[in-house]
């Protein structure tokens, strides 16, 4: 495959098993941590010969004009999430609108609650909704509604949003995510983004895209998302199926674009797991921001000076285990095919630095997109008539469908999936051991400190389970008592669908990697 080279680009391994993705370079700049944790992380890394004191650039943790506000109540640093949701309001996403607007209230005491936000001000929530640009769509192209604490404000801005138009195919993608970057961040607060769409953007080389050469405003999404993961924003794409892979090249794009925030993708084929996607994307990662911004400056230190992303991913993997470290999970059962063209795609997107250039490298995916399973499913049918999708090997449930995961496969028990790359690994096993960077000095623990249990600590770890209901509650369907350890009846589950706290997976590991990185590269 060719390397994609631009003048002002580095090239930097992914470790994907492709050639060098190309990411802008600038220096670290440094500012303060946001406090310390049960196990100095400075010292637990000594084996990265990283000489000076661990610090964080503002892409990491604090403000870049004062320190971290800290919480009265117990000392330590305050949690604060900025969350956008970007929506298609084209003609099919009626009922994804609906749903959100049913729910929101529910979505967001849900993640103030389990994800320790003590304040209302804590978490802050902004809208963009899209359609096309004009003549494909005259209504609107975007709307932009502020950040705002107040939830009813938030239902108020969904309940003026209704499903209409859309014309080719792709839609205005770009504008949103131009929208979202420039919204008022708060330096001091975790950043994420949610778009929700069954569309790619213009420019990818759909058939009958009315703006084949690209967003009619100028603006690049590949340059926007870089963009975002150098400023600490995280994208997760929930993808709409089976209607978003009916599409060329959209569903390796958006995986690529994900990757590089250290997002994912969320596919969905009804809306009605819409809520329980964003609750255990939203709490997933904020357990994985605490850790870059405990991690994050050595991190981007050894992959900008050359070190290679899998075997800092594997020490990193390995001391984290030993000190128990404990993440939220949300774990979705597959129902995509990887194939030779799709990863190659999907490596073609992760090295370029604008559409232009990732074209004429791109190859057609031949077959369907989806997973013999699941294409079997879609012609079992329930008692209503609608398609659904179970976890179970051969039953079909009444409830909701499957969710895809978001990585390699383990026998025992659905994954979350990184995008399908060559060679694809599963997320909860490291790559082979190298020597060449030494082990982490505070970890060099006899070897039989590790079990081979699916959690990997010896002694066994506390495994809470958060079964998640379907749409017919959602307030108590993330459990967080740390006097409970028991898993509880949170009434009917959903198939395919599970939010766990557990061992810190391999899969976890390395997108918190790619996240420091780019975060690093950030002046």
């Amino acid at each position: 495959m060719a390397t994609l080279e631009h003048a002002g680009y580095v090239p930097v391994d992914l470790g994907y098993g492709a050639p060098s993705a190309s990411y802008p370079t600038a220096p670290p700049d440094g500012d303060s941590m946001d406090g310390d944790r049960d196990m100095d992380m400075a010292t637990a890394m000594d084996g990265l010969d990283i000489e000076e004191p661990m610090v964080a650039s503002s892409a990491y943790a604090a403000s870049s004009t004062g320190p971290v506000p800290m919480n009265p109540e117990n000392g330590l640093p305050r949690k604060m999430l900025d969350l956008v949701f970007i929506q298609d309001a084209t003609g099919s996403q009626g009922s994804y609108i609906s749903h959100a607007t049913e729910n929101i209230e529910e979505i967001c005491n849900t993640i103030a609650n389990t994800g320790k936000l003590v304040r209302p001000e804590d978490l802050r929530l902004g809208l963009i909704a899209f359609r096309d640009h004009p003549p494909q769509d005259n209504t609107f192209i975007t709307k932009k509604f502020p950040f705002t604490s107040d939830v009813a404000e938030m239902k108020a801005n969904l309940k003026t949003l209704y499903a209409s138009g859309g014309g080719d195919g792709p839609e205005a993608v770009t504008a949103a995510l131009y929208d979202a970057l420039n919204m008022d961040w708060r330096p001091e607060a975790r950043r994420m983004v949610v778009l929700i769409a069954d569309a790619p953007p213009h420019g990818l080389g759909e058939y009958g895209d009315g703006f084949d050469s690209g967003s009619p405003d100028g603006h690049d999404p590949i340059q926007i998302v870089r963009e975002m993961a150098t400023r600490g924003i995280t994208l997760f794409f929930v993808a709409c199926e089976p209607a978003l892979s009916g599409y060329l090249y959209a569903n390796e794009f958006y995986h690529a674009m994900t990757s590089l925030t250290g997002g994912t993708v969320l596919p969905l084929t009804t809306s009605s797991l819409l809520s329980h996607a964003i609750i255990g994307s939203v709490l997933e990662n904020l357990d994985m921001e605490d850790l870059i911004r405990e991690v994050g400056q050595h991190v981007a230190n050894r992959v900008l000076g050359g070190d290679d992303v899998d075997d800092i991913a594997r020490q990193l993997h390995e001391h984290l285990m030993l000190r128990n470290e404990n993440t939220k999970k949300l774990k979705i059962e597959s129902i995509y095919r990887t194939s030779e063209e799709s990863a190659h795609n999907i490596n073609v997107w992760l090295q370029a630095s604008d559409l232009a250039s990732a074209r004429p490298l791109l190859k057609k995916v031949t077959g369907s997109r989806f997973t013999d399973k699941y294409q079997a499913s879609k012609y079992s049918t329930t008692k209503g008539g609608i398609y659904h999708y179970s976890s179970s090997a051969s039953s079909f449930s009444p409830y909701a469908p499957t969710l895809p995961p978001r990585g390699g496969v383990i026998p025992t028990e659905p994954t979350m999936v990184t995008p399908p790359m060559t060679p694809i690994r599963g997320p909860t096993s490291s790559p082979p051991s190298s020597n060449k960077f030494g082990d982490f000095a505070a970890f060099s623990a006899p070897k039989t400190t590790l079990s081979t249990s699916p959690f990997g600590v010896s002694g066994g770890i506390t495994r809470k389970s958060f079964d998640m209901r379907d749409g017919s509650g959602i307030g108590r369907a993330l459990d967080d008592d740390d006097d409970d350890d028991d898993d509880r009846d949170l009434g009917r589950k959903v198939p395919g669908m599970s939010f766990e706290e557990d061992s810190i997976s391999y899969d976890q590991v390395r997108r918190i990697v790619i996240a420091s990185t780019f975060r690093g590269m950030r002046t």
